[in-house]
């Protein structure tokens, strides 16, 4: 993903995890810093039965010229927040899709003593970062969204550290 810029490309994102890991929460997030650029931005939510412990997915796609069609077929960048999230997005991967595995990440979080429910943050923070060094949010802007979200919401000070790791890491 080096190299290229919001000037000569549209970034297709997918965001996938089990229901409740928050992948609305982060695409939200992610389309509205976009959105706040003046970018162009789409976001197809794809809840299935994630009441019942289904795959919530979310296509997002940010650029600068206009969208024409909101979904796509390869990613060019994902992350997967489960192995059955993993199992489910199989078909959007190809040699140049950049994934981000929470799987990946388990020493990590035992080292650092990162609880499990703000893995996602975690990986809010990473994203928004990547993305911003394209030039496609606004991260500043992303933590203003992230404290009207989860300020008044138990476990705060646990997702500030996790956007903080996420985001410099």
């Amino acid at each position: 993903m080096t190299g290229l810029s919001v000037y000569e490309y549209m970034l297709k994102i997918l965001l996938a995890g089990d229901g409740g890991q928050g992948i609305q929460l982060l695409s939200h997030i992610i389309c509205e810093s976009a959105f706040h650029l003046g970018l162009e931005v789409t976001h197809i939510p794809n809840y299935g039965l994630e009441q019942r412990g289904g795959v919530s997915l979310a296509f997002i796609k940010i650029g600068k010229e206009k969208i024409v069609y909101p979904k796509f077929r390869q990613a060019d960048l994902m992350l997967i927040m489960s192995p059955q999230a993993e199992e489910r997005t199989l078909s959007y991967v190809d040699s140049t899709s950049y994934k981000l595995q929470a799987t990946s990440y388990k020493e990590f979080f035992n080292r650092e003593k990162l609880l499990e429910q703000s893995h996602n943050i975690f990986f809010l923070g990473k994203l928004l970062r990547i993305l911003k060094e394209k030039g496609l949010v606004d991260i500043e802007y992303a933590k203003k969204l992230l404290v009207e979200k989860l300020s008044n919401k138990p476990g705060w000070e646990e997702n500030q550290k996790a956007f903080e790791l996420g985001s410099s890491k």
